[in-house]
């Protein structure tokens, strides 16, 4: 399998104030890197996950660019691969390391593998399938968690199951990327 590591990311709110008794789309307005900050960054290289999740968001954005960096290093063609990151992940991520003033290492988009838009062969608009969605057809067992419910745990201080919760994703969207790699899906370019 080509090299690559995987990368997804908790939010919630900045302010939880109120939050709470918010209606589902209020709640989705909100979770944007101005309203929101990052809880939690996964990333899983060679079948492993690392979790890097501290109440300080710049150190974690910090200790994130350096992991990248390194990884890079390594292996300069190594991709970068997730489910929803071109649309959520990395650009929370940037905005958020622009937000805390923390130096980034600078990618160019063909580095990134995007899942969802190589199994859906780049359809255009709204696309049915969200990760928790592939990973039951795939045959993987769910948590009861959501990432709706990450607020309510970092309130809550239920930090083990937010870390649970992402490293479980970043197995399913290793499993994904290695399906999609086995079924030449991978290879669909846009242009």
């Amino acid at each position: 399998m080509n090299a690559h590591f995987i990368v997804d990311v908790e939010t919630c709110p900045i302010s939880l104030e109120g939050y709470f008794e918010l209606g589902e789309d209020e709640k989705k307005e909100r979770l944007n890197p101005i309203d929101s900050r990052i809880v939690a960054i996964g990333i899983r290289k060679d079948g492993r996950n690392d979790i890097i999740m501290n109440k300080d968001e710049k150190q974690m954005l910090v200790d994130f660019w350096s992991k990248w960096r390194k990884f890079k290093d390594e292996d300069r063609f190594v991709k970068i691969v997730g489910f929803n990151i071109l649309n959520f992940d990395l650009p929370f991520i940037v905005m958020r390391s622009f937000i805390n003033d923390v130096a980034i290492f600078p990618f160019t988009l063909k580095e990134v593998v995007e899942l969802r838009d190589k199994i859906n062969a780049y359809k255009p608009g709204r696309r049915r399938g969200r990760l928790k969605e592939f990973a039951q057809l795939m045959g993987f067992e769910i948590m009861d968690a959501s990432g709706e419910d990450i607020a309510e745990l970092w309130r809550d201080e239920k930090r083990d199951i937010i870390k649970e919760y992402l490293g479980k994703d970043l197995e399913f969207t290793d499993a994904m990327y290695g399906r999609a790699v086995r079924t030449r899906i991978i290879e669909i370019e846009r242009w």
